[in-house]
C-alpha cells in the first residue's frame, strides 16, 4: 500500500464512524420523538435537532421522514423476524414478543400511532413486510396449544390472540400513566410479572 491510499483510508475511516453515528443517532431520535408526537405533528428539523444533525441530514441517510420512520420499526421488528422460526412454543413467543417491548419501551407507542390507527403511516408497511409472518405464528401456536391438549377445542383463537396482545401491551401504555395507586412507569421487573399474569390468566381460562 502506497503513502498516499494509507493517507487517503486513515482520513476515510472517521468520516464512516461519524455518517454511522448520525445514521444511529436519527433512528434513536425518530424512535423517541414519532411515539410521543406522532408522524404527522413531527418536523424535520426536530428530528435533526434532537439527533445532532443537520435537517439536511435526515435525507441524505433516509430520503426523508417516512423513510426514517419505516427504518426505526425495522430496527424494533427485524431481530424478532430473525428469530421467529426457531420459536414452537406460546410461552416462548410471548416471552420474545415481551421482550421487544421491554427492550424498544417507545414501541407500543408507536404502534398505537401508526399502525392501529387508521391512517396509520405505518399501516401497510407492517402488514406487509411482518402482519404476514407474525399473525400466522400466534395462530400456529395457538393450534399446537389445542392439539397438545392445553386448549379447549372451543377457544376462538383470533378472539384469544387479541386478548394476549392487550394483555401484553397495555401495562406499557397505561403504565405511562401517573395513577393514585402507583407513581408513573413501570420497572422492567413489573412488567415481567404483568407478562406471567397474562399468561397464568391465559392458561386458566383456556385449559379443558
Amino acid at each position: 500500500m502506497t503513502e498516499q491510499e494509507k493517507k487517503k483510508r486513515r482520513v476515510g475511516r472517521p468520516k464512516d464512524v461519524a455518517e454511522d453515528a448520525g445514521r444511529k443517532a436519527l433512528i434513536e431520535a425518530g424512535a423517541v420523538i414519532f411515539s410521543r408526537k406522532g408522524y404527522a405533528a413531527t418536523k424535520i428539523a426536530e428530528l435533526a435537532k434532537e439527533a445532532g444533525v443537520t435537517p439536511a441530514m435526515v435525507h441524505y441517510y433516509f430520503d426523508g421522514k417516512q423513510q426514517l420512520l419505516e427504518v426505526v420499526l425495522a430496527e424494533a421488528f427485524d431481530p424478532l423476524m430473525a428469530q421467529i422460526g426457531e420459536i414452537d412454543s406460546l410461552d416462548e413467543w410471548v416471552k420474545a414478543f415481551h421482550g421487544l417491548l421491554l427492550k424498544y419501551r417507545w414501541l407500543p407507542n408507536l404502534m398505537q400511532r401508526e399502525v392501529l390507527m387508521s391512517g396509520g403511516h405505518l399501516t401497510e408497511m407492517f402488514l406487509a413486510r411482518y402482519g404476514s409472518r407474525v399473525a400466522p405464528k400466534w395462530f400456529e401456536l395457538m393450534v399446537a396449544e389445542k392439539k397438545a391438549g392445553r386448549l379447549r377445542p372451543d377457544v376462538d383463537e383470533f378472539r384469544h390472540v387479541v386478548f394476549m396482545v392487550a394483555m401484553l401491551v397495555h401495562p406499557f401504555l397505561i403504565g405511562q400513566m401517573k395513577m393514585p395507586f402507583h407513581e408513573a412507569g413501570f420497572t422492567d421487573q413489573e412488567l415481567e410479572r404483568f407478562r406471567d399474569d397474562a399468561l397464568a390468566m391465559f392458561r386458566n381460562g383456556t385449559s379443558p
